[in-house]
């Protein structure tokens, strides 16, 4: 990920809420035989005390991902939050001269990594299943989790899913929110998107620092 130093974000502790918040990752993996394919997948970020944290995640047993890709091969996972179209009459500035041009406000992690599978452990794949829910769940005025579920249904489908681990290896991160911009253009910004009809320009207006 090509990241300039102005825009860049390494701190775990900023990133991890990030990967958490928005956890449909984009994994892009490449076979033994040089083939590269890329998945969507919701990722659990898995923060245990005291050890590093690592993702955690699930496919069918027939799934592309499990055929193709091996015990520790290395992948990368891409999280995307909120982003939004910036457009150059947004800018206080620089508009007599019009050099100016439309961008894109966003941010991303990217996760290098390598993969663990867990075979044949439908408790561990129900234990991962319960948390990715309560994480989505969580702050729902009436939230629903796992056990709420028919046990003989949710436990049939724990004995089809296969659970994989991703060791973190390299943590990057990407804020490109205009910093770049003077503030007058900066809060011009936040005041513009936020009323745009996207719930994520908004989103991005409260990720902008005036």
């Amino acid at each position: 990920m090509h990241t300039l130093p102005l825009f860049a974000e390494n701190d775990p502790a900023t990133l991890h809420p990030l990967m958490a918040a928005y956890p449909l990752a984009t994994l892009v993996t490449t076979s033994a035989a040089g083939a590269s394919d890329v998945h969507l997948l919701p990722l659990e970020l898995h923060t245990p005390d005291g050890a590093v944290a690592c993702l955690r995640g699930h496919v069918v047993r027939s799934h592309s991902l499990r055929q193709q890709v091996g015990e520790g091969d290395s992948l990368i996972a891409l999280f995307q939050g909120p982003n939004a179209y910036i457009s150059p009459r947004w800018y206080v500035n620089s508009q007599r001269s019009a050099r100016l041009a439309p961008s894109w406000n966003y941010v991303a992690v990217q996760v290098r990594g390598r993969l663990r599978w867990v075979e044949d452990d439908p408790a561990w794949v129900l234990t991962h299943l319960a948390a990715l829910t309560a994480a989505q769940e969580a702050g729902r005025a009436a939230p629903w989790s796992l056990d709420m579920a028919a046990p003989d249904y949710v436990e049939s489908a724990a004995r089809h899913l296969v659970g994989f681990e991703i060791e973190i290896t390299a943590l990057e991160g990407k804020r490109f929110l205009s910093q770049q911009r003077t503030e007058a253009d900066r809060r011009s910004l936040v005041e513009h998107l936020e009323r745009e009809l996207s719930g994520m320009a908004r989103d991005v207006a409260r990720l902008i620092v005036p």
